[in-house]
């Protein structure tokens, strides 16, 4: 028991990764529709509006706008499904990312680390130990916040719970709905967030750091493709600022209905 407390994100994330590529082979060896695929996409790209872009992203991490109770939740609620850890720890490494962006204690740099560690997220199979050493701070503003923080604390229950409800109803909703939309999230965030937001684009801030604007990822990630904007002015909640910059989805979808 004690392995597993100390590994359960470990373990998570292992069975994400493990769970997303067994449901991608199915497709191809096993004649399970492809609208399963389809589907796991579709459902992908709703939490990652909800629960990265806009929750963990621009709200919790940033608090870039203000927002009602129940909104806060449903962003915390859905965050949960990226299998990227509560909103407290996100925020805690996240915000350690904005102090040290491309230096030493950036734990998700491709210019201080290798481009298959970070395109294939791998550092986030990293310990605890290895991100409390790289520095930061508990985010007291979210551990105080009774909500989120009863998200964080059962985290791991909720995920054990929502994965034995649905291998009862059907193996296919578990693998397609719950892991693999997962699984994608952790590819998208290290292929085209970390690696191209911080290689491949334009610059409209001489930033200290590298990082990129690139539009066509923005448009397939709804907004998070503006990366240089969004580190020149971090608490802007539409990352659009010039004209050659693609349209911000996830901006606009903050001032049409999370926004008050």
């Amino acid at each position: 028991m004690t392995f597993i407390k100390q590994n359960k994100y470990r373990i998570l994330l292992s069975l994400i990764y493990l769970s997303g590529l067994l449901s991608i082979v199915l497709v191809f060896t096993h004649g399970i529709s492809a609208w399963w695929l389809l589907s796991a996409l579709l459902w992908n790209k709703v939490i990652e509006l909800i629960g990265h872009s806009i929750g963990m992203h621009r709200y919790f991490t940033h608090k870039s706008f203000k927002t009602t109770a129940l909104k806060e939740k449903i962003m915390g609620w859905t965050s949960l499904l990226l299998g990227t850890g509560s909103p407290i720890a996100y925020v805690r490494n996240h915000r350690r990312h904005h102090e040290v962006t491309d230096k030493e204690r950036d734990v998700h740099s491709p210019h201080r680390h290798s481009k298959w560690y970070i395109a294939l997220s791998l550092w986030e199979f990293r310990g605890i130990k290895y991100f409390m050493e790289q520095g930061g701070q508990a985010p007291r503003d979210w551990i105080s916040n009774e909500s989120i923080r009863f998200i964080h604390n059962y985290y791991y229950p909720t995920w054990t719970i929502l994965t034995i409800i649905t291998l009862m109803i059907d193996w296919k909703i578990t693998l397609y709905l719950l892991y693999l939309p997962a699984f994608i999230y952790h590819m998208q965030l290290g292929i085209l967030i970390n690696w191209i937001g911080h290689n491949y684009g334009y610059r409209n801030f001489d930033t200290d750091d590298k990082s990129r604007n690139n539009n066509w990822v923005n448009w397939w990630l709804l907004g998070e493709g503006l990366h240089n904007n969004h580190h020149a002015e971090p608490w802007r909640y539409n990352w659009k600022i010039t004209d050659k910059d693609a349209f911000d989805v996830s901006g606009w979808v903050v001032s049409k209905f999370f926004k008050v």
